[in-house]
């Protein structure tokens, strides 16, 4: 938390005294200040948008002086000399000369080193760099595993092979198969016997024709090549459990997919070598992910109560495709914080409405809005996994739901205006597809009013997903509410200047009260205190319609 002082200079309209500080953080965490070497760049943009919770990686080129090659990396007394900085961070600060004399300092982005290029003739340095998100562009999720492959016995007299091995969700497990050829002879009469290391003998399979066991999730075809095969000619291949969940809060699913932990043991999953390492510590200490942000979007969809889902992530799924088609059902978000974590929201705000303030009288610069039709979602159409029946991973995932919904006032007012969705995961009650579209339809049946506008310092604060107030007397805004869905930061402007662009949609303006409880409900918060005086600031988030020991009536309270 910043100081009073620190918050008073940026929002003083006019005497601060902005300072900026760049940083290089090896892969030991080892921090260097090169403020001095900063010369330009580290304009930073972050975009969310409307209604696919389509994840972006932001990005930025910084450049710095090498007068004294400093940042020469095969010279003996530069930084970089026999350093790894590919993947190394660099992270940008802004904060103020206080009145006392002390600099204080607020971080505003963390991104990862991707390359670095040199300008000898200027003596200039490049670090072109992206944020924590850049790590998941681009990257599929279980990586068809090449111990997946049936290997042969160099020793086999045979020269046949394994072809279609398949294994099946929710049954395999990690282990090793061993096929040995028990009777020789060709297709037809040859017989192996399969044994696993955890499922132990479940054979024979006769060569030539398919063997298939639900029972262990397995199934392949041993061929006979042009010699048959003889008595000891073995195969051998090892299974890898899929990355899969069977009725899990689908926040929850989402950590496991980024860290390879499980959530409620904090023990690494048998799939973790198939999804990301990203670091799984469950406090504020983790370098990647912000914690409390999980664990308050946890408890959300806990308290939702729809989204206890059940599937798995197939061969060489695309891992923004499939985090995009899971955060999209409770309307959230995934974006990288001011400290350059991994943070996640959800349509539900925080329980107090306590917003920032931008405006005109303020340090708002430029303000301009626009409101488009093609911004309108009045019918969705979504393909999800309607049926408890999966399929083996030689095959197609076919999603044999579907659900559709609409507005039918907007749609006879504006036509039809439609946004299609394709859920990889099945619920029992299949609420999980009918809960998001109702609302998603609630917040785009009529055009959102989209606010762009520049402001100074005062924003340095404010981050992606976070609920500000808009005053401006041209365009006549008084207590506008919205939501910041884009962020640019433009650090080596005189001045400093960072542009937001808030939306407002139907339900931007929206307050939720959450009741509390005297009991422990399990869900990390409770119990709540029933006296707000002696409430404690979390509790005090939730709802107090009165107080306990009132001196005037009401003497009830509900929290």
């Amino acid at each position: 938390m910043v100081s009073t002082a620190f918050v008073t200079e940026m929002e003083s309209p006019q005497g601060s005294t902005p300072r900026t500080k760049v940083e290089f953080i090896d892969k030991s965490f080892n921090v260097t200040d090169i403020s001095v070497y900063y010369l330009s760049g580290a304009n930073f943009e972050q975009v969310r948008q409307r209604a696919v919770a389509e994840i972006q990686a932001g990005q930025f080129d910084i450049v710095f002086t090498n007068y004294d090659d400093t940042f020469s990396e095969y010279v003996a007394t530069s930084m970089l000399y026999n350093v790894d900085y590919h993947g190394a961070r660099i992270r940008v600060s802004e904060g103020f000369l206080l009145p006392d004399g002390t600099l204080e300092y607020e971080p505003q982005c963390v991104l990862f080193i991707d390359q670095l290029s040199t300008d000898p003739l200027t003596s200039k340095i490049t670090f072109s760099c992206r944020d924590i998100l850049g790590f998941i562009m681009d990257k599929k999720l279980h990586a068809h595993p090449a111990a997946e492959i049936p290997i042969d016995d160099p020793a086999n007299v045979g020269n046949g092979i394994v072809t279609g091995m398949a294994k099946l969700p929710f049954v395999t497990v990690n282990e090793t198969w061993t096929l040995t050829c028990t009777t020789p002879g060709a297709d037809g009469v040859a017989q192996f016997s399969v044994a696993g290391s955890v499922s132990g003998s479940i054979g024979p399979a006769v060569s030539g024709t398919e063997f298939v066991s639900t029972a262990h999730g397995l199934r392949f075809t041993i061929r006979g090549g042009g010699t048959n095969w003889s008595a000891g000619d073995k195969f051998t291949f090892s299974t890898k459990q899929h990355p899969e969940w069977s009725n899990v809060n689908a926040g929850k699913i989402i950590w496991s997919i980024l860290t390879g932990y499980n959530w409620d043991t904090n023990v690494q999953e048998n799939f973790s070598d198939l999804v990301f390492k990203f670091d799984p510590t469950q406090s504020d200490a983790n370098t990647d992910l912000d914690y409390n942000a999980f664990a308050t979007v946890i408890a959300v969809i806990n308290a939702i109560g729809v989204f206890s889902i059940k599937g798995f992530i197939p061969y060489d799924t695309s891992a923004v495709t499939l985090l995009q088609n899971t955060i999209v059902m409770f309307l959230g978000s995934i974006y990288s914080g001011n400290d350059g974590r991994i943070k996640m929201t959800t349509y539900v705000p925080a329980f107090t409405p306590n917003f920032r303030t931008f405006s005109d009288t303020l340090k708002i610069m430029q303000l301009d809005y626009f409101r488009g039709i093609d911004e309108v979602i009045n019918h969705v159409s979504v393909a999800y996994k309607g049926s408890d029946v999966w399929p083996w991973s030689n095959a197609t995932l076919t999603l044999d739901g579907s659900f559709v919904d609409q507005d039918a006032a907007s749609v006879a007012s504006r036509g039809q205006y439609s946004q299609d969705f394709s859920i990889p995961w099945f619920s029992s009650s299949g609420d999980h597809v009918q809960d998001f579209t109702s609302k998603l339809i609630t917040r785009y049946k009529d055009p959102p009013l989209e606010i762009e506008f520049l402001t100074g310092m005062d924003g340095l604060l404010t981050e992606m997903g976070d609920r500000v107030v808009i005053n401006d007397v041209k365009s006549n805004f008084s207590g506008v509410i919205g939501e910041v869905t884009r962020i640019v930061k433009q650090f080596d402007q005189q001045p400093s200047s960072i542009m937001f662009r808030v939306r407002k949609d139907t339900t931007t303006n929206t307050i939720f009260g959450v009741i509390g409880s005297t009991d422990n409900e399990g869900d990390g918060l409770s119990p709540q205190s029933d006296n707000y005086d002696t409430a404690s600031t979390p509790d005090r988030q939730f709802a107090y319609f009165s107080k306990s020991g009132s001196a005037a009536a009401p003497q009830y309270f509900i929290f």
